[in-house]
């Protein structure tokens, strides 16, 4: 898992933050190898739960989630359903008040316990426009 804030040195308060996930499957040396020789119908079947409870074929998912833990509030989320890579933008408002924030982004499995992660993400949020400022340059024009 890696992660970026987009323009994370530009944030301020009140503006939409993206921060753009990277997720990879981890794949043993011996599968390494046999990857090249992977072909179509071993790609389709990467991905699926054994769940012999479940009613129909369960292809298991992601959900990848951006929060603050100190004021437990949840910013943004997505499920994604993962092969051998994946790219996931997730988009949340800035918060109100200007400062130094440590979120936390989580990739939790709906289908396996134990495999879980978190991970934190700094963000610096600086002052934004007032909208008394915004509406007198406004006046202006």
């Amino acid at each position: 898992v890696e992660f970026d804030v987009r323009d994370a040195d530009d944030v301020t308060a009140g503006d939409p933050v993206q921060i753009v996930v990277a997720l990879e499957r981890e794949v043993d040396e011996d599968e390494d190898d046999e990857e090249e020789e992977m072909d179509e119908e071993d790609m389709e079947r990467l991905g699926v739960v054994s769940a012999p409870l479940f009613p129909k074929e369960k292809r298991e998912g992601w959900w990848i989630v951006i929060g603050d833990t100190k004021t437990n509030s949840l910013l943004s989320l997505k499920r994604v359903g993962l092969k051998r890579k994946q790219r996931v933008t997730l988009e949340f408002v800035a918060p109100e008040e200007a400062g130094d924030y440590d979120l936390t982004l989580f990739c939790m499995s709906d289908s396996y316990l134990g495999c879980d992660q978190e991970y934190s993400v700094p963000l610096s949020v600086a002052i934004g426009e007032s909208d008394s400022e915004e509406e007198s340059s406004e006046d202006e024009d």
